[in-house]
């Protein structure tokens, strides 16, 4: 079964290209996340058909199955959990990214000590998200993260949105 840190590695993957050589260790840095969890992600994104590995280290992501599953089927798996009003990172409708899209009167966080911003705390994709974003500041892979969770905690229309903002990314 896929984990939410498989969704952030194929997009760390996606979006350092087919000519960008791709080393565990720094993806394990960027994630904040352990080379052998990298390693098993890897095999379960494999397994559920959303990336190929071939020869020379060279990583094919299969976009239509990756949106796909991303549509249809992340807010069943990686369900949203929300909590009381804390400090932590901006996300969903409160991230700068979606803001431009769409208002909500409620602000959503993930998490997180440094965080600057405050409102009600949503549980991100995985743990470290927030120290990642921290850690290894990345606009695109933020936008995407904060797409996700407004997939994740909107009704139809968030998701159409969302899901062309998902389009934008994925496919250009």
């Amino acid at each position: 079964m896929l984990k939410g840190q498989d969704i952030a590695l194929v997009f760390k993957i996606l979006f350092k290209g087919k000519e960008e050589k791709i080393e565990y260790k720094q993806l394990a840095y960027e994630l904040c996340i352990s080379q052998s969890e990298i390693s098993k992600s890897v095999i379960r994104l494999k397994k559920a058909k959303l990336m190929s590995r071939y020869e020379n280290n060279i990583y094919e992501i299969h976009k239509h199955n990756l949106m796909e599953m991303l549509l249809h089927g992340l807010k069943y798996f990686l369900v949203p959990e929300l909590n009381i009003e804390q400090r932590g990172v901006p996300t969903a409708y409160s991230s700068p990214y979606v803001e431009r899209e769409l208002t909500n009167k409620d602000s959503y966080v993930w998490p997180y000590i440094d965080g600057l911003s405050k409102g009600i705390a949503l549980t991100p994709l995985y743990k470290t998200l927030p120290a990642a974003l921290d850690r290894f500041p990345d606009e695109r892979f933020y936008e995407v993260m904060s797409i996700l969770d407004l997939i994740r905690l909107g009704g139809s229309r968030e998701q159409k949105i969302g899901s062309s903002m998902l389009d934008k990314i994925i496919w250009k």
